[in-house]
């Protein structure tokens, strides 16, 4: 009987983000590589019913705080009891508690760090306080090996985290294309529930509605409309207080009736087929799972030129990057987008050409499994 190396998946992130969406990936492409895979989060949150309806076995174990110690000697009893071999993180609180409950458990730790490392996100500057410096404490001592998702924060591991070298390995995120290349004839029925006419522009945004931006593409958005434009503003995500704000931005700038907030969706092939453009302008990202999702879609991407927005964007050939916070720039690349038919499509095929290609499911799933084999090889060595 061959005994498949066991893998705990730990996360406690609140809403479904990209970081989720690489997470399921995984659990669900791993066994066919030869590995067990579980996840532990609380089980209160919405998003492990997704892990369970997959068939991912599920831990329920809350992380409070990051000081939580209680966790964390659950998570080393867990990972003892259950015979883990690795521990792999996704999340700041789960590097700091479940990082140090798989190290005590004898575990090969691993941690993915999925966006931008201490930024403040109010002032754009890395942070230097004590939570900051002991968080890089935690990933120089806690772990194994860290994959970052872009070139960028591989680097910001390296420098900003005095991570050594041969710790670090990138690892882009890879999507399963074939739900948004199939979902195109949904276009018409989607346009039709928000209210665009056939010849109306539908641009597109699926982030967490709290520090992504959004502001800045409502004043982009109505500027364009200013112009003459028949743009629609399509807004999916949570957020604990950005759904509110927006509608009163909305209506502040005079464009409430063409700016929806869908909240949480399921459907987001059948919002994209509907959309004309994809437009995220948030001031930190780490691989947007969303821009993925977009280019599969076809369609072309406005989005900030931050984190690793410019290894998926190509200028002038999928769309456009912009400075971070300067909404007249963003509203003149919608603008251009909005006015041409021709360079929508023509920035969409090679957008789609792209991630498809080069950004894959499979492509990110298996070099997982490759990693995960080369740790375990090395324990086993050295035992």
């Amino acid at each position: 009987m061959v005994v498949r190396p066991k893998i705990l998946m730990v996360h406690n992130y609140s809403s479904w983000g990209g970081n989720l969406a690489t997470v399921l990936t995984l659990c669900r492409g791993l066994p066919a590589r030869g590995f067990a895979v579980a996840l532990a989060a609380p089980r209160s949150e919405a998003y492990v019913a997704r892990f369970e309806g997959a068939g991912v076995p599920t831990f329920d174990v809350e992380i409070k705080s990051k000081h939580h110690l209680a966790a964390c000697r659950r998570y080393a009893g867990l990972v003892r009891r259950e015979g883990f071999d690795i521990v792999h993180t996704h999340t700041r609180r789960a590097d700091f508690v479940a990082g140090l409950g798989g190290r005590l458990a004898g575990a090969v730790t691993v941690s993915t760090q999925h966006g931008q490392i201490n930024l403040d996100r109010q002032t754009l500057k890395e942070r230097r306080d004590l939570s900051a410096l002991f968080y890089c404490f935690c990933l120089r001592s806690f772990f194994d090996k860290h994959v970052a998702v872009s070139a960028e924060i591989a680097g910001e591991l390296r420098t900003r985290c005095r991570v050594r070298a041969a710790k670090v390995t990138h690892i882009p995120n890879g999507l399963e294309a074939a739900p948004f290349v199939a979902a195109a004839g949904e276009r018409l029925s989607f346009r039709y529930e928000v209210g665009a006419r056939r010849w109306a522009v539908v641009a597109a945004v699926v982030a967490s509605l709290d520090a992504k931006g959004h502001g800045d593409l409502l004043r982009a958005a109505a500027e364009v409309v200013s112009g003459g434009v028949d743009l629609h503003v399509v807004v999916v995500g949570e957020g604990h207080w950005g759904g509110p704000i927006i509608s009163k931005a909305a209506a502040e700038l005079g464009i409430a009736e063409r700016v929806h907030l869908l909240g949480f969706r399921d459907d987001i092939p059948r919002i994209l087929a509907g959309s004309d453009m994809f437009v995220l302008p948030t001031p930190s990202e780490g691989l947007s799972i969303a821009i993925m999702e977009a280019m599969a879609a076809a369609l072309p991407v406005v989005a900030t030129a931050v984190g690793g927005n410019p290894e998926l964007v190509e200028p002038g050939r999928t769309g456009y990057l912009v400075p971070v916070g300067d909404a007249g720039a963003l509203a003149e690349a919608m603008r251009k987008l909005a006015k041409d038919p021709a360079r929508r499509q023509a920035m969409g095929r090679a957008g789609r050409s792209r991630v498809t290609l080069e950004f894959t499911a499979d492509k990110m799933v298996d070099r997982y499994a490759q990693l995960y084999e080369e740790l375990l090889q090395t324990k086993g060595a050295k035992a």
